[in-house]
């Protein structure tokens, strides 16, 4: 290992030249770099509209991976040697520099915006700048999915994973190569692949889909599958000089039948990978039980493709696609940031349109970067920009500069402040937290309970009033886990059943749950769909069958702006109109009309919210 590593030339650091690596660009990749980029960027400013466009981070880790892997091969094969300081400070100069712009600025940016977007400031940067931020955000609770409040850097979480794999790989790899033979090396990386779609999905049996999808063991497959096509015999283009001669048999490939073969399989993997994206949801089981996994398989296909003379690499490098591949990473980086200030100040009716307008922003954003930072830093080095940027400073006749400069350096004592007085949680997550713990002791009644709650009697299928203070079992999302505190104050004995980020299919599982172990009380309220639409149908058979005898309550969920809301609503006015034991409770419609009763998300109910919530269910129990 000593002797491959060995080197005889000057240590290289981010601030002296390092010679350029072989070709890793080629038309065919960049342009799907693009493809990548805006399904992710699509997703998150329509997510409605592009329920799994979020796979655009698979395609992306899996391109990382190969060409990480082909360059460093393709060093070992022609040198001898892997120069490895050079690859990671290559690796610093491509990431670092635009990313501590983009925090300098986005955290300045909190001060002025507000609305909370500040909040938990202090660990993202911190998580960011060590290259944790999946960590952080595992350890943290914070969910991918949620849109109602995310966080401002929640994005960085696919960055962690790459970087983190950029220190370890190369050292692993070259060790394996040292021990083993290339073969071996192969089939070791693919079951390490294997093994890593297999923890996703013991993560997410376990119950923590962050855990599972954020997790660098359990989110490394699309990486290593990336490696294993570097380290296949499957021929390609990356790493070879601009000097290198061409096989004329290459350039003639759509006559051959490998490219014919390749063509077919690349056109197959990128359908496949744009369906996915079409129709299947974050939070879908496919996902984690090796729906992500075969993904990666199908851009393995389009990455070998592209990466060889054909016609998938030509219609890949359309002129358009590949500029933005090339700011694929400034538009990554900024599109998160202003698409969260955009929805906290725009109405919820227009968080389509803000979170379109963030996007055209964050394009122009990733073109200046890529002009003026990541090229000269990647180019010339970070020292070497530097200086050249104080040079330009000390040169009275340049305005520019100067003014560049000020700016700047008010931007960073802004940024300073800004992290320094962040609270490390919003009142939204303080009051789900402090919600969730009363939920988490009033389940554990029913297991403590040693004997089933009596049914109810055959005459109470019809509307029977509810007295105040009686109990009631409680299923819901997270607007449930809010008003917790205040409905079990009101109600001794009550139970919730309810965790931030469930959806209806969760909700009803539990209710059936619960109803077969004859815990449930004589009252229920059900309050559903704020993060998706409700079955009706199955909400009836619910109605129908295990609450039948009970008095219910249905509330139908507030969450303005959203695609499924105006479903959502309808589906619970059809089920409670259809039966006399159900009460309806219209806490939509009193939002709306009372949007200071929300929280700044504008979906879940503030203090006084949550006793208006409970005001509202006891007058609907109470009535007939």
């Amino acid at each position: 290992m000593t002797a491959v590593l060995a080197e005889k030339k000057a240590p290289d650091t981010p601030d002296t030249p390092v010679p350029p690596p072989p070709r890793s660009h080629l038309a065919g990749l960049d342009g799907l770099r693009g493809v990548a980029v805006l399904l992710v960027v699509v997703y998150h400013a329509l997510p409605e509209r592009l329920p799994g466009g979020f796979v655009g981070v698979d395609v992306f880790f899996v391109l990382s991976g190969f060409l990480i892997t082909a360059l460093l091969l393709r060093e070992k094969e022609r040198t001898g040697t892997v120069r490895l300081r050079s690859f990671w400070v290559r690796r610093i100069r491509r990431l670092v520099p635009a990313l501590v712009v983009m925090l300098i600025l986005v955290s300045a940016a909190t001060l002025t915006v507000g609305h909370e977007t500040g909040s938990g400031l202090r660990s993202q940067v911190a998580g960011a700048l060590t290259w944790t931020s999946n960590w952080v955000q595992i350890h943290q609770g914070w969910s991918y999915s949620d849109q109602h409040l995310p966080p401002l850097l929640n994005h960085l979480w696919s960055l962690g994973i790459e970087e983190q794999f950029y220190l370890l790989w190369p050292l692993l790899l070259l060790a394996a190569l040292v021990v083993l033979k290339r073969r071996v090396s192969l089939h070791l990386v693919v079951a390490l692949a294997l093994a890593s779609v297999a923890l996703m999905a013991f993560w997410y049996r376990g119950g923590d889909p962050n855990r599972a999808y954020m997790g660098l063991d359990s989110h490394a497959f699309g990486l290593l599958l990336g490696a294993a096509l570097a380290l296949s015999a499957a021929p390609h283009l990356i790493g070879r000089a601009n000097t290198d001669p061409v096989d004329p048999d290459s350039v003639d490939a759509a006559a051959s039948t490998a490219t014919r073969r390749r063509t077919l399989l690349g056109l197959l993997g990128l359908a496949g990978v744009l369906t996915f994206a079409a129709f299947v949801p974050w939070n879908s089981d496919a996902n984690f039980l090796g729906g992500l996994g075969l993904v990666s398989l199908a851009s393995v296909a389009v990455i070998h493709a592209a990466a060889n003379p054909g016609p998938v690499a030509r219609v890949l490098g359309w002129a358009p696609l590949r500029w933005l591949g090339e700011r694929s990473y400034g538009l990554y980086l900024w599109h998160w940031p202003l698409i969260v200030f955009a929805v906290r100040l725009a109405p919820p009716t227009e968080a389509e349109l803000a979170g379109s307008l963030a996007v055209v922003i964050a394009v122009v954003l990733a073109a200046i970067s890529y002009r003026w930072v990541e090229v000269p830093m990647c180019r010339d080095g970070i020292g070497a920009t530097l200086r050249r940027w104080r040079a330009d400073l000390r040169d009275r006749r340049a305005r520019r500069p100067r003014i560049v400069a000020t700016a700047s350096a008010f931007a960073v004592v802004l940024a300073g402040a800004a992290v320094w007085q962040a609270p490390a949680e919003s009142d939204v997550e303080n009051m789900l937290r402090v919600g969730q713990e009363v939920v988490i002791d009033s389940a554990d009644d029913i297991e403590s309970r040693p004997e089933p709650v009596p049914e109810p009697t055959a005459s109470a299928r019809a509307c029977q009033p509810v007295a105040e203070g009686s109990p009631v079992t409680a299923f819901g999302d997270s607007v449930t886990v809010a008003v917790a505190p205040v409905l079990m104050g009101r109600r001794p004995g009550s139970v919730a059943i309810a965790t931030v980020g469930w959806q209806y299919g969760d909700v009803a599982t539990a209710l059936r749950q619960v109803a077969a172990a004859g815990q449930l009380q004589p009252t229920v309220v059900i309050a559903t769909g704020t993060n998706g639409t409700i079955d009706a149908a199955d909400l009836e058979s619910l109605v129908s069958n295990e609450l039948a005898g009970r008095q219910v309550a249905l509330v139908t969920p507030s969450v303005p702006g959203r695609s499924w809301s105006d479903q959502a609503v309808q589906a619970i006015h059809q089920v409670a109109a259809a039966h006399d034991n159900v009460r309806l409770v219209d806490w939509n419609g009193l939002a709306v009309q009372h949007p200071e009763l929300t929280a700044s998300d504008r979906v879940h109910p503030n203090a006084q919210g949550q006793n208006v919530f409970n005001d509202v269910l006891s007058q609907a129990l109470v009535s007939c």
